[in-house]
């Protein structure tokens, strides 16, 4: 029976900086010093949007579309719209679009490559990304970009590569080091995870997600005391987080200290009870400590909430059948 381990994979992209997000709002063309009608439509669309009206802002940017296909910006923020409301198939045909009329736009060529890649057309959406790094080399968030969509590819030796190339640009960029230990980590380096998480909280101490994220290089690492005071750390910064607990009751555990790990596994399923690995591993420890009920029924609770585990109904079937006359 080997301990269910809590990774915290989104964590990677809670982390990640999106420069399209931050450049929507850009302007893409001040020629005119007059508002043309399409200019209206898109200061009436803009308006509604921030009034919460969001199909009224589709609306008055499909009219500013219709009255000057020519703007880039028109298609670029109904593009944006529609791809909110999870149309991508016509965010893309619009995002195109705002490329052809602005090829030299590098928040073009992101935003069509994040809407490619929500649509789960990676390679189309990398190919995008490298445009935007060619035309502004030296952006450490697009290089961090380009080296999220590689990972979710499996390409960790090309994510690798531009996690570092974020990092030449600039060094003090936390989630590019942390996207890189994610990375180090996943192809099998930890000492260069662990040595990259450091550096995240050497930058940013106060992170609970890293202190997480290095206790989980450090256990798999084999280093159960410095785990553990690292899961300590990001239960002291956010003491809600149920997968801290977890963890920190697993390390706890494999430590030899199994009254405090069956603690730690207590609050973590108060934290989130629904947490199925939780209550399985709260189940192992039980039955280490040789309360067979006690373990059978958080087997159960487990089963119950992930019927498709193999492991959770195995054991479960084990021990209640052991406890059969």
């Amino acid at each position: 029976m080997a301990a269910m381990w809590i990774v915290l994979g989104a964590l990677s992209f809670a982390l990640i900086s999106n420069p399209a997000r931050a450049a929507s709002s850009a302007v893409w063309d001040n020629d005119a010093c007059q508002p043309s009608a399409a200019e209206t439509h898109l200061g009436r669309g803009d308006a509604l949007l921030a009034q919460g009206d969001g199909d009224g802002a589709v609306a008055e940017y499909r009219e500013a579309v219709r009255l000057d296909p020519t703007r880039a910006a028109s298609h670029h923020k109904l593009g944006s719209m529609l791809e909110a409301v999870g149309d991508l198939d016509a965010a893309v045909t619009e995002y195109r679009e705002a490329v052809r009329l602005e090829p030299s736009s590098a928040v073009a060529h992101v935003n069509l490559g994040n809407a490619l890649e929500k649509r789960e057309d990676f390679d189309a959406a990398i190919g995008e990304y490298r445009k935007a790094v060619h035309l502004e080399p030296r952006n450490a968030d697009l290089h961090n970009l380009v080296g999220v969509a590689f990972r979710e590819q499996g390409d960790l030796e090309a994510a690798i590569a531009e996690y570092q190339a974020a990092l030449e640009n600039k060094p003090d960029y936390v989630e590019a080091h942390n996207n890189l230990a994610l990375a180090l980590k996943a192809s099998g380096d930890l000492k260069g995870a662990i040595a990259e998480y450091r550096q995240a909280i050497g930058l940013e101490p106060t992170t609970a997600s890293l202190h997480y994220n290095l206790g989980a290089a450090l256990s798999a690492h084999g280093d159960l005391d410095a785990a553990i005071t690292e899961y300590r750390a990001a239960i002291r910064l956010q003491p809600g987080m149920s997968q801290a607990h977890n963890n920190l009751a697993n390390a706890l555990r494999e430590n030899g200290a199994l009254a405090a790990a069956i603690a730690e596994y207590r609050e973590a399923i108060r934290l989130e009870g629904r947490n199925a690995a939780a209550h399985y591993n709260l189940g192992i420890a039980l039955e280490k400590r040789g309360d067979r009920a006690g373990a059978i029924e958080q087997y159960r609770i487990a089963a119950e909430l992930q019927p498709n585990d193999p492991d959770f109904a195995a054991d479960l079937k084990r021990l209640s059948g052991e406890l059969m006359p």
